[in-house]
């Protein structure tokens, strides 16, 4: 009986690998996975030895205070790679610890797939070389990633974005807006502050001050949030009355809710080629610890850092870094977006660029044949 352990440790990727594994089980229901993950990937019917996702930090300094947790990760991973034997090894992004696993299953003689390349074109470029080592396969979901790795010598696979699968509204948008908003005109502001705890902390204020500004500016204006499974709602909510702002709080149905909205306030990274797939208008905003900034500042080498914008190649989005990601900032650009119907029709075609730039749907269908065919 064929076996495959799959690594995710972040909640995207946790929902990509997930559904990679439902289309493996549809083609071949004999195949059995264990490995290390989240909700997503347990649900899927995969045997999760370690909730990785809850382990997920942002920054530098911030992964350096949990080293030790990852060190007993990886011993784990080991032992589960030398009594499992796997047929394969998927390995999902995360690169600081599943480097490290691949290294280790491939000196074992077990093939090594990595889904969803680490970002080598943002920074650490020298990692090519290790990879070319350590890893079988390489499955990736930009187009640009192709050619890197084809010029580098290492067997690749571009299947396309799995989110264009994944990203559509969950029910008519027109009929979520309207439960959204009620008896007010609005408009619709979604909040996106992010899938880990750090950036609730970091971001959440700041989103709820600039949303506190419109409001009392556009008193009819309406909030909505929608939280990640791997947060705390109550945190969420905790945070928003000390800053004094009222907003719905919601996990059902979220992608709606974010096609509904007149504007999103986004968090960098996976949440903003969500919004741009649903085509709403956004502002992208990040901070972190000021030297995880600082050593960022040093190490990454991007013109954008709002993931939609770097697919676009170009700032579709305003985008707002650490001090610059303040209300008094932010809220003129705001509101002007909520209004200027040539800045609304400019971002909305910029996004219809950002979907036909990320393959067509069937990205997790095109990862399981490539699973399937080096599995046997």
């Amino acid at each position: 009986m064929k076996k495959i352990m799959f690594v995710a440790g972040e909640a995207s990727g946790d929902q990509h690998a997930a559904e990679v594994y439902k289309k493996i089980k549809q083609q071949r229901p004999e195949i059995e996975a264990f490995g290390m993950g989240g909700a997503m990937l347990e649900a899927a019917g995969v045997r999760i030895e370690v909730d990785l996702v809850s382990h997920a930090v942002i920054g530098i300094v911030e992964a350096l205070a949990k080293i030790s947790e990852f060190f007993k990760i990886l011993t784990l991973a080991k032992r589960l790679l030398e009594k499992e034997r796997p047929d394969a090894v998927v390995l999902t992004d995360f690169p600081d610890l599943n480097f490290r696993i691949a290294a280790y299953a491939k000196s074992l003689g077990i093939p090594v797939i990595y889904f969803v390349s680490p970002q080598i074109w943002a920074w650490r470029k020298g990692r090519i070389h290790t990879i070319k080592k350590i890893v079988d396969h390489m499955i990736v979901v930009f187009s640009f990633e192709e050619p890197l790795y084809r010029k580098a010598g290492i067997p690749v696979t571009f299947v396309g974005h799995p989110l264009l699968e994944q990203v559509k509204p969950e029910v008519p948008v027109a009929q979520r807006r309207q439960a959204l908003l009620g008896e007010a005109r609005g408009p619709l502001v979604a909040l996106l502050p992010g899938s880990r705890r750090q950036e609730i902390e970091f971001l959440l204020p700041t989103m709820a001050g600039i949303a506190k500004r419109l409001r009392e500016k556009h008193p009819q204006i309406q909030f909505v949030v929608p939280v990640a499974r791997t947060v705390s709602a109550e945190r969420i909510a905790a945070i928003l009355d000390k800053v004094g702002l009222a907003a719905q709080l919601i996990r059902e149905q979220p992608y709606s809710a974010r096609a509904a909205a007149d504007l999103a306030i986004v968090s960098s990274g996976t949440a903003t080629l969500e919004t741009a797939i649903l085509g709403t208008p956004m502002i992208v905003g990040y901070r972190m610890k000021r030297i995880s900034y600082w050593l960022a500042r040093i190490f990454v080498k991007l013109k954008f850092f709002g993931l939609a914008n770097l697919v676009a190649d170009e700032k579709i989005a305003p985008e707002f870094l650490q001090d610059a990601f303040s209300p008094e900032k932010v809220f003129p650009i705001a509101e002007a977006l909520l209004q200027d119907q040539a800045m609304i029709e400019k971002q909305k075609q910029g996004w219809a660029r950002v979907r036909n730039r990320l393959g067509g749907i069937g990205a997790a269908a095109r990862t399981a044949e490539v699973i399937l065919k080096i599995i046997g």
